[in-house]
């Protein structure tokens, strides 16, 4: 199983966002997992933000 860098985390959840803009829109229907996967996103970015702190 291969983790994701922070990096790749970020523009994850940049895409994440950019889709969220689209359904306020009205452009795209919103899928109900779309902001539990943001949320889960960003403390994963948040924690390891702090953890490389502290390192």
């Amino acid at each position: 199983m291969q983790v994701l860098t922070l990096k790749e985390k970020l523009y994850l959840l940049k895409l994440l966002k950019q889709q969220k803009r689209k359904s306020w829109f009205g452009l795209i229907k919103a899928d109900p997992e779309h902001d539990k996967l943001v949320e889960k996103l960003e403390q994963m970015v948040r924690n390891e933000q702090v953890n490389r702190e502290h390192l």
